[in-house]
């Protein structure tokens, strides 16, 4: 096998390993075993039982150390499954060791790693995929293409709203949850941070944040609730709501408006399409999501990791950038950190 440029010259077969084998690890290995041409080859968790019972689960080797699993030659792209405040040091190890990097959000719990890691994949020529899975269904593959075909004009406003609801037993019993050390903020750097990167990659780049945010409900150290208001760079405004406060929670909702038009998604799904002068589209089908993962943070299906994985595994093998990258994946931890400045501070944050 030779590597040129990030590319698998003359293997057909990218080999995974997975670093963590918690709950969202087997959303990695399942879209893994869905993928053409990718197969998980080892695993490693510092828990001996869960990384035993995990790779029998899977059928791949399991490995004592991190260390030992990035000798393994077979082993092409790692997938980082640990709580947050790991990702950072993790993956700059995987990229010092050559391997491509898929990792979950967020990428990093503040700027200063995030950059760290960007770094270490540029000096090491590796390619760097951060889970966003939303970004890879229908309805917003479709709202994109309206905003970036202009059908809506010229943009207004950009709001997403995230009233989730987590108990105090879901941070108690994580542990590292509800921590700034481990987990890098509350309802919005491990629930809101899907629905802040949609919004961001719609709307286009936050020019400024002000923001409040409150520890209301939960004895946690991080925030429960938070709300901010946004200007972008191309000058519409927009609103984030997220919590784990609010019982029982509520889909997210996603909504772009324009001086032509109205789109707006509860979850994946399109609930409102309306542009002026266009008749509704018999293509466009609309519903209501019938997921709980407002309450539940298990209650979604792998066809996003399916999608963004594959995504990463034809970036590796025609060296391609992965539609979420590492530069991508900073986008939100700016957001949010800045938001938690505002918050700190009482004053508006302008993003550099």
């Amino acid at each position: 096998m030779v590597k040129a440029g990030g590319v698998l010259m003359g293997k057909e077969i990218v080999g995974f390993g997975i670093i963590g084998c918690g709950t969202i690890s087997s959303w990695h290995a399942g879209a893994i075993a869905e993928i053409s041409g990718a197969s998980l080859k080892g695993v490693t968790d510092v828990n001996k039982e869960s990384r035993e019972a995990f790779a029998n689960r899977w059928n791949a080797k399991a490995y004592e150390s991190v260390e030992d699993m990035l000798k393994d030659e077979d082993i092409d792209v790692v997938s980082i499954c640990t709580p947050s405040g790991l990702h950072a040091p993790l993956a700059i190890q995987v990229a010092n060791a050559g391997k491509h990097i898929i990792t979950e959000k967020p990428m990093a719990i503040n700027l200063r790693e995030a950059d760290e890691m960007i770094r270490a994949c540029e000096d090491n020529k590796v390619k760097m995929a951060v889970i966003s899975q939303l970004r890879f269904t229908d309805a917003v593959i479709r709202l994109k293409d309206a905003v970036n075909k202009g059908l809506l004009g010229k943009l207004i406003s950009g709001d997403i709203y995230m009233k989730f609801y987590r108990s105090q037993e879901y941070y108690d019993k994580g542990g590292w949850r509800g921590t700034w050390k481990m987990d890098g903020g509350g309802a919005l750097m491990n629930q809101g941070i899907h629905g802040i990167d949609l919004l961001q990659y719609v709307m286009g780049d936050v020019k400024s944040v002000f923001a409040h945010t409150k520890t209301l409900a939960r004895n946690i150290e991080v925030e429960d609730t938070a709300v901010a208001v946004l200007e972008f760079e191309n000058g519409a405004l927009g609103v984030i709501q997220g919590t784990t406060s609010i019982y029982p929670g509520s889909p997210r909702r996603l909504e772009i408006n324009g001086d032509k038009g109205t789109i707006a998604l509860e979850e994946d799904c399109i609930t409102a399409w309306d542009i002026q002068g266009q008749e509704k589209d018999p293509e466009i089908v609309f519903g209501r999501t019938t997921s709980g993962a407002s309450s539940n943070p298990t209650a979604f299906g792998i066809e996003g990791h399916i999608k963004q994985i594959g995504d990463m595994v034809d970036a590796i093998k025609n060296d391609k950038k992965p539609l979420v990258d590492q530069y991508e994946g900073r986008k939100p931890v700016q957001i949010i950190t800045a938001i938690y400045e505002s918050s700190k501070t009482g004053k508006i944050v302008y993003l550099k």
